[in-house]
């Protein structure tokens, strides 16, 4: 969804994927997608797809993985080396399009339904930005086929994560990622809710005693505020609701809620 509308909809965002930049990326030269608002950042998308998360976590099972350090370790692989490529491309494209300045953006867009959230691109990406990814100055996990809701199936939600570092260069990110998915929202027809309190964040992947894979289960633990909004907007949260499609950018900070 996010790379359709920075690719086809979105007036702040340049293609450098058009021919008009080859001249720019010579051969073996790694290319990001993006740029954003003007040349102030350069964006690589990255869509989690493809992962076989049964045959991974029946895998790492019979391996005798107990440990979760190193179960998540290993899992997260594939998610590490698009973060580690990411962080590449973009310091090229820094250096070919000459704008050593410019902010480094990885948007990771999970499509694994069922058996993979958003969460986990959260905790991967948490990890490598604390050891490392020198050129990403923030990554925006997000989740285009999975919600969360009450265990009675009410309130649906899709969360939006930023992971960023304690910088100015990522505070300035951070402002313009605020009205990237404001942008984002708006032409999506989303209603957006802000001020919440999100306090924690778990997920498991089961197997039965032999080690097949059964399930994946993740879960959020949030505060709705009070919302003080003119009817109509009532209205029409209420509807999209019901529709279970209701997006949530949170605040831009590392969380530990995994690490310990």
């Amino acid at each position: 969804m996010m790379q359709q509308f920075l690719k086809n909809v979105y007036t702040q965002a340049i293609n450098l994927d058009s021919k008009e930049y080859d001249i720019y990326f010579q051969k073996d030269v790694k290319r990001a997608d993006f740029l954003l608002f003007g040349n102030r950042v350069i964006c690589e998308f990255k869509d989690i797809e493809g992962i076989k998360i049964q045959d991974q976590v029946e895998k790492l099972f019979h391996k005798g993985e107990s440990l979760e350090k190193n179960f998540k370790r290993d899992f997260y692989n594939s998610i590490n080396k698009a973060l580690n490529y990411a962080n590449k491309q973009i310091e090229e494209s820094k250096k070919a399009l000459n704008l050593p300045n410019a902010l480094g953006l990885v948007i990771l867009e999970n499509s694994i339904q069922d058996d993979l959230s958003v969460l986990s691109l959260i905790d991967a990406a948490n990890r490598k930005m604390l050891g490392g990814l020198v050129n990403i100055d923030c990554i925006l996990c997000l989740d285009s086929v999975n919600i969360f809701s009450n265990s009675d199936g009410s309130n649906p939600v899709r969360p939006a994560q930023t992971i960023a570092r304690d910088t100015e260069q990522s505070r300035e990110l951070c402002k313009l990622l605020d009205q990237l998915m404001r942008d984002f929202c708006k032409q999506s027809n989303l209603p957006i809710l802000e001020g919440y309190d999100l306090k924690k964040g778990d997920q498991v992947w089961l197997t039965d005693i032999q080690g097949k894979y059964e399930k994946y289960e993740a879960k959020i633990d949030f505060e709705v505020p009070e919302l003080e909004v003119e009817s109509c907007w009532k209205q029409r949260l209420f509807e999209f609701i019901n529709k279970w499609w209701w997006l949530i950018p949170v605040p831009a900070i590392f969380y530990d809620w995994f690490i310990n």
